[in-house]
């Protein structure tokens, strides 16, 4: 058994929505690219490819960080621990050393997509539910 190949593709679900429209659409997109970092470990594709997906996979975290912490500003929302985690995972994200080996890229993929999935369940759902108590869609 190959590294990728202990982590299973997690495909998106309902399950993982939040209710806010723009937010579940970063989430679904963040998602894909992590499997599609796993799909490509398990299929062999070439380093630069793989570093290259990591990394646009590190953007698209800032910018749902960005768009999460506009609308607790927009919505009069003081989420100071959401930020917090916000923060942390900023800081793990820019710590990676983003090697050309597979096992790197692995680790990092996994690490994202489990911060993802925990931060939907513990951080998000009650933060949207708060934006969506105030109007947001």
């Amino acid at each position: 058994m190959t590294e990728a190949s202990q982590a299973p593709i997690i495909e998106w679900s309902e399950r993982y929505a939040v209710g806010i429209r723009v937010i579940d659409g970063q989430h679904r997109e963040m998602l894909d690219l992590v499997n599609r970092l796993l799909e490509g470990l398990s299929s062999g594709r070439e380093p630069a490819e793989l570093t290259e997906s990591l990394r646009e996979l590190v953007r698209c975290t800032e910018h749902n960080i960005a768009t999460e912490e506009r609308l607790m500003g927009e919505f009069g929302l003081e989420a100071a621990h959401h930020r917090d985690e916000h923060r942390r995972l900023l800081e793990s994200v820019r710590n990676f050393h983003i090697r050309l080996e597979p096992r790197a890229v692995a680790e990092s993929s996994r690490f994202l997509r489990q911060w993802l999935l925990g931060h939907i369940e513990e951080d998000d759902r009650p933060f949207a539910a708060l934006l969506r108590s105030r109007g947001a869609t």
